[in-house]
């Protein structure tokens, strides 16, 4: 949850849902984040929009309609030329104290690497809220937000160096990828508890951000804060030289039939599904999704090129036999064209 830093004359202000926090909205099972951002494409970032509070999912989850404002598409024309995109229906994580019916304020953030909204304070004449004292952590990390939020950093990870030389070795690549996802910092916490126990090296630890010269901890705390908020860990950097690769790592809870099952602790109630894209240089731009259900594998390929998405549906037999001789069975493997967007011209 982010939550900004508290002037010492005004304590934090927290009641009813009038906390400032990041919406993040949650798709279904089979919703690519790219399908939720082509529906926010009447959004505009930066944008204030009305919302109301239609459904309750669970505890903290409802579903959320946010009316798009008009957009003069004429000038001239004021009247005859006003269009109104159709209601956008999200799921949100909005907290407990939230009522069916009530009407929110969204700012609108980001499509990328999360479609994402700020849930602002209304300015409601004699509204009382509860004030609390920020702990020395909590003001601290209010801290290092404000100054990712005013050097409008990115909760995606950028990386600095190539990952590997060895595109044509996958056992080589994985290794290499694990490394380097070690070595962002974002675990640094994780990596000192196992290092007090034995099972991490400190060489290896020495490596990380944190242990360098002029390291800044805002970005790094922003973007863990943004992992934990979002259970999602994006990354984008060149992945062999010359080779850009944007990558995702995310958990969703399967959806379910009653609250009662939503809340269920089985391995059935979570999935894991990784999303990277790449743009080729003779292939064009590809996407694959791996998800992971208790054990069982789905692996969707994605294409906008005709040609390559033929080549994808010929060799897709062979993925599965070269996967089944290395011991990993899969459930499916779909492979779709994406449609080609066909720009108007003005």
């Amino acid at each position: 949850m982010f939550i900004h830093k508290p002037e010492p004359s005004n304590p934090q202000q927290i009641g009813s849902v009038y906390r400032v926090v990041p919406v993040l909205p949650v798709g279904a099972i089979n919703t690519p984040s790219q399908e939720l951002a082509a529906q926010a494409k009447h959004l505009t970032p930066g944008e204030t929009y009305d919302a109301r509070v239609m459904q309750r999912v669970s505890d903290t989850t409802f579903l959320v309609q946010i009316n798009s404002k008009q957009t003069q598409v004429n000038p001239n024309q004021a009247q005859a030329n006003l269009t109104q995109a159709e209601p956008l229906l999200l799921k949100m994580d909005i907290g407990q104290q939230a009522k069916l019916g009530q009407t929110l304020s969204l700012q609108y953030l980001q499509a990328q690497p999360e479609l994402t909204f700020l849930l602002k304070q209304p300015t409601t004449v004699g509204y009382t809220g509860t004030a609390v004292n920020l702990s020395q952590a909590g003001s601290l990390l209010g801290q290092y937000l404000g100054q990712a939020e005013a050097q409008q950093l990115s909760t995606r990870y950028e990386a600095i160096n190539v990952i590997t030389h060895f595109p044509n070795k996958p056992q080589l690549v994985a290794q290499d990828l694990k490394q380097a996802l070690s070595q962002t910092g974002l675990f640094y916490e994780s990596h000192l508890q196992a290092l007090s126990q034995g099972q991490y090296a400190l060489s290896q630890l020495r490596q990380e951000p944190q242990n360098q010269a002029g390291f800044n901890p805002a970005h790094i705390t922003f973007q863990q804060l943004a992992v934990l908020e979002h259970q999602r860990f994006s990354w984008h950097g060149e992945v062999w030289p010359g080779q850009t690769m944007t990558w995702d790592v995310y958990q969703q809870r399967l959806p379910s039939d009653s609250n009662a099952q939503a809340q269920s602790e089985s391995p059935e109630a979570t999935w894991t599904a990784t999303e990277l894209k790449i743009d080729f240089p003779h292939l064009g731009e590809v996407k694959a999704k791996l998800s992971l259900v208790n054990g069982h594998l789905r692996i969707h390929l994605e294409s906008g090129r005709t040609d390559t998405f033929a080549l994808l549906q010929q060799q897709k037999t062979k993925l599965v036999q070269t996967m089944q001789e290395n011991h990993q069975s899969i459930d499916a493997l779909t492979v779709t064209q994406t449609p080609t967007v066909v720009q108007e011209r003005e």
